[in-house]
């Protein structure tokens, strides 16, 4: 059981391991601050209900407002004029049949008479006459007053009396005709008119009701017409008064069936009055009585927010998180060549965009009380501007690199943009905004800079935010018209705070990161300072290996920027690679002096521990003084497991018959290099010592001693992990050839002065003076070379050209690299 768990341990704790599990907790982190906490109230509102808690819009939504619809409706209804029909055809359908009734009367009439007249009669009997009158009154359908029948008997249906009927029946009906005027609109308003002609129908408009009249009116019009006309036999006029007025009959009617279509078309023509509610806005307060407007908000924002419960959005926004933030590291590891892929520096990405989302989330939550309490204007979306993406990108850029600064924003970016009420122009915002940041932090080699690169942010983050409005204004997504004119400036204001808080959320931020040991630029030009403690020690007791350190750094930082490594990382590596020399200096020629060589007295294998140990010391000393990871990886690397060769020939030289020498005693712990910058180190390292031994440092034999060195290292398997390859090795020899060749090239031979005996006047003063050829008579004791001469063989000689220093040993190699 306990081996099954070490085993898990191992597995999680293993670089793939470590990788995925920050991306999935990024992605946790990333859904449980993306989601919304405040989950709508499910059940149902009712008008006049007290409210039992404050409800704001968790989202922007729309409602439909059932008060404006029914009102714009009903103004839409009432716009429409009321619909009458005009019975064009009443007057000749009553004319031909009073005509077709006197007609028949007058016919019955004659045959009677006929009939009575044969059997001797003058005319015909009044029974006779009363069947005539009542087929009459039954063929006119009419109700005529007796005494009116009478006459018109009495005329015996006389034409006349018909055509006077008739003329004053169509006078009657030339104009419009209703039952009753309270069928009319209440208000003076022009109606709609139906006219129905005999085929066909025609519309029109009625603007002036007075031409409408009711059957009364018609009536009295008819008898005033009748005086007016005069003439003629009044018991003949009286009769055709009478049969017109009884003829009298509504022509003009409300059409209600025709009215209310037509309206009912214009109110469905309305549609529904929606409002768009903003996120964040107050929709009920606890204790309101809610009114019909607060339940339709209600209502809408239950519909807007309808789906599955809060575990279910969780788990939706873990899926979308992972697979968005699964995509960017996928492509950058496979696409982008300089993307980092070092769990700690994933972790840290992880970490960085946790902690910029937390902050953007608080801002999320405080914009609606300060928008309330601030008012003129400021909406709650004002407040997301000065969410600080842009910082977590510039922190990211510092710690690692521009490549993969720019998939952090994108990812990042799109989180927050889920945050903010999902939107796309906010998640556009953060992106420029970050990459802004992301560009402005690596212009300056200060700290200080950070700020002004933060000032950058923020102007550029003003501007972008003045243009998203203007873009919301030509899409329509504009203010209301109490914040119309506020809120872009608003808006502004916060962006441009976002860029400074940006700038100083990163000077928090890095020395953090710098304390858990990464490496920044700022704190490498803080190491470069050749006042630091340990280089000023190794400076005093080891002036020799100081002057090798600061020579390799000129060396190795030329040859990363021709490689694109990081020449600032190297050169700080360097002035620090040798500090443990400065426990035991005299154990190295170049501290020496010409003084005693320790190493005549030691074996050698006491000479290889004395010369391994330099680094271990450093190592402690790096650690003691806190220098950064690699820094201390650069001390630990730069011999790499190399062969110290000469004390190993020696071994080898003075061995017993018999005795075996181990080779690993010779070596160096190691490990050997596995960043490009220690393998450029560890090649510096060997090109510096050798080509000092060199008596003709022309560019051939640099270029040809620096060559077997490079390929010694190959053929020792020292760059067996090292990430450098063949073209950039053949790279890094061009450097270290020019930048060895401006260190050791001829010097010009300057002659000597001539003296008097020559025959030409010295140039200068020839009495005696103090040359450093004479014993310091301040100091006493022998002089320098005495101090030679009795040291005897004690005294370290120059190596031959060509050979290998006691340290740093070479032997001949091929001219070409493999």
């Amino acid at each position: 059981m306990a081996g099954s768990l070490q085993r898990l341990a191992d597995r999680l704790t293993s670089g793939p391991a470590r990788r995925v599990l920050a991306l999935l907790a990024l992605a946790v982190g990333s859904a449980l601050l993306v989601v919304d906490y405040v989950r709508v109230p499910s059940r149902e509102f009712q008008v006049g209900e007290v409210a039992d808690r404050d409800v704001r819009a968790t989202t922007a939504f729309s409602y439909v407002d059932w008060a404006s619809t029914l009102e714009s409706q009903r103004k839409a209804e009432a716009a429409v004029p009321p619909v009458y029909d005009f019975d064009a055809t009443l007057a000749a359908r009553l004319q031909g049949r009073i005509g077709l009734a006197f007609e028949q009367a007058r016919r019955a009439w004659g045959e009677r008479l006929l009939a009575a007249k044969a059997t001797g009669r003058a005319d015909v009997t009044e029974e006779e006459l009363s069947a005539i009158a009542h087929d009459f009154l039954k063929a006119l359908e009419l109700g005529i007053a007796p005494e009116d029948v009478a006459r018109i008997v009495a005329a015996r249906w006389d034409p006349q009396v018909e055509a006077l009927a008739l003329e004053y029946v169509g006078v009657a009906h030339q104009r419009y005709i209703i039952a009753d005027r309270s069928l009319l609109p209440a208000e003076a308003r022009p109606v709609h008119v139906v006219r129905i002609l005999h085929d066909t129908q025609e519309e029109g408009s009625l603007e002036d009701l007075g031409q409408v009249r009711t059957p009364e009116e018609a009536r009295q019009a008819v008898s005033l017409y009748a005086l007016e006309r005069g003439g003629g036999d009044e018991a003949i006029s009286r009769a055709a008064v009478a049969v017109a007025r009884a003829a009298v009959r509504p022509n003009f009617s409300y059409n209600q069936l025709l009215t209310e279509e037509r309206r009912r078309q214009a109110r469905d023509a309305q549609g529904v009055q929606e409002v768009y509610v903003q996120q964040g806005k107050s929709l009920v307060r606890e204790g309101d009585v809610l009114t019909r407007e607060q339940v339709d908000m209600l209502r809408g924002l239950q519909a807007t927010r309808a789906g599955p419960g809060l575990l279910g959005v969780v788990l939706a926004l873990v899926a979308l998180c992972a697979l968005i933030y699964g995509v960017v590291y996928v492509y950058g590891a496979t696409q982008v060549a300089r993307f980092s892929t070092k769990d700690r520096d994933i972790e840290a990405m992880a970490l960085v965009g946790l902690l910029v989302l937390l902050l953007s989330r608080g801002l999320d939550l405080v914009s609606e009380p300060l928008a309330a309490t601030l008012g003129m204007g400021m909406a709650p979306s004002s407040l997301w501007y000065m969410a600080p993406i842009a910082g977590g990108a510039m922190v990211v850029r510092i710690l690692v690199n521009a490549e993969t600064a720019l998939l952090f924003c994108l990812a990042i970016a799109s989180a927050a943009g889920m945050m903010m009420d999902q939107q796309v122009l906010l998640s556009a915002f953060y992106a420029l905004s970050a990459l802004v940041g992301a560009a402005a932090a690596v212009q300056s080699t200060e700290r200080v800079g950070i700020l002004r690169a933060g000032l950058l942010t923020g102007l550029v983050n003003a501007g972008a935010a003045l243009l998203i409005n203007l873009v919301q204004v030509h899409l329509g997504h504009a203010p209301s018209a109490v914040s119309a004119a506020t809120q872009p400036l608003w808006d502004v204001a916060f962006a441009f705070l976002g860029g400074l808080a940006s700038g100083g959320m990163v000077l928090v931020l890095v020395p953090a990161f710098e304390l858990l040991g990464f490496v920044t630029d700022y704190k490498l030009i803080e190491l470069a300072n050749l006042n630091h403690p340990l280089l000023r020690q190794l400076m005093l007791r080891a002036p020799g290996t100081y002057h090798h350190s600061v020579i390799m750094g000129s060396l190795c930082e030329q040859a990363a920027e021709a490689i694109g490594a990081n020449p600032l990382l190297v050169r700080v590596s360097c002035y620090f690679h040798d500090i443990g020399k400065a426990l035991q200096p005299q154990y190295f020629i170049e501290n020496q002096r010409g003084g005693p060589n320790p190493h005549d007295r030691l074996l050698p294998r006491q000479s290889a521990r004395a010369l391994l140990a330099h680094v271990v010391d450093g190592q402690a000393m790096a650690a003691q003084y806190k220098l950064p990871p690699p820094v201390v990886d650069g001390i630990a690397m730069h011999h790499g497991t190399s062969l110290i060769k000469y004390f190993y020939v020696k071994a080898l030289d003075r061995a017993a018959p018999g005795e075996v020498i181990d080779e690993r005693e010779f070596r160096y712990p190691g490990p050997i290099p596995d960043t490009k910058e220690a393998g450029i180190m560890l090649l510096a390292d060997r090109c510096e010592a050798a080509c000092r031994t060199l008596k003709e440092p022309t560019a051939q034999n640099i270029r040809a001693m620096v060559q077997k060195l490079v390929n010694d290292a190959v053929t020792d398997g020292q760059l067996e992990h090292c990430p450098l390859t063949v073209q950039e090795l053949y790279r890094i020899v061009d450097s270290f050839t020019e930048t060895l060749l401006g260190i050791y090239h001829h010097r010009i031979e300057y002659p000597g002065i001539p003296s008097a005996k020559d025959g030409l006047r010295p140039m200068v003063d020839a009495s005696p003076i103090i040359t450093l050829d004479l014993q310091n008579p301040l100091r006493g004791g022998p002089s320098y070379e005495d101090h030679v001469e009795d040291s005897g063989e004690h005294a370290t000689a120059p190596p031959a050209p060509g050979a290998a220093s006691p340290e740093d040993p070479s032997a001949e190699l091929p001219e070409k690299l493999p």
